[in-house]
């Protein structure tokens, strides 16, 4: 899916990517006491994130349905399954997560496992670009391989 000739999914990871990886963060800071407003914030990003999180999903899913056969589809099924294994951790801890009170032990926990899946998610979406040139060359040019065809 693009906007003006650009690729609009690596454009919306970015957001979502930041502000859920932070979660950890203000969730150590909060049952730490280190900062009295980390509940907050930790609520507001983890809702910021997810909406971010939900929008770049719906245009990958788009992505990639355009994908050639072959390994490029094997390794964005590794990329989309440990984007939606992310989204799901942290859709669950927020479930659970108050915006005035520290964190439980089982938020703590999911929104590690989350930005251990939001990690994954990264690697697999970099080797998309990388090796299989995905949303970086026109789809009639990248095959299977991961080479521009002439």
């Amino acid at each position: 899916m693009r906007l003006f000739g650009h690729p609009l999914h690596p454009m919306l990871v970015a957001f979502p990517i930041g502000l859920l990886a932070l979660l950890p963060l203000w969730d150590v800071l909060a049952l730490s006491g280190a900062m009295r407003d980390a509940p907050a914030v930790a609520y507001w990003t983890a809702l910021a994130g997810l909406i971010g999180g939900g929008l770049a999903v719906i245009t990958g899913l788009v992505d990639f349905t355009r994908l050639p056969s072959g390994a490029v589809v094997s390794t964005a099924l590794i990329h989309a399954s440990a984007a939606v294994a992310a989204l799901s951790f942290f859709g669950a801890a927020f479930a659970f997560r108050s915006d005035a009170l520290a964190p439980s032990r089982l938020v703590v926990v999911l929104d590690f496992l989350g930005a251990g899946a939001l990690g994954v998610t990264g690697w697999f979406g970099g080797h998309l670009v990388f090796r299989y040139g995905a949303a970086v060359a026109p789809a009639a040019a990248v095959t299977p391989s991961g080479t521009e065809s002439p």
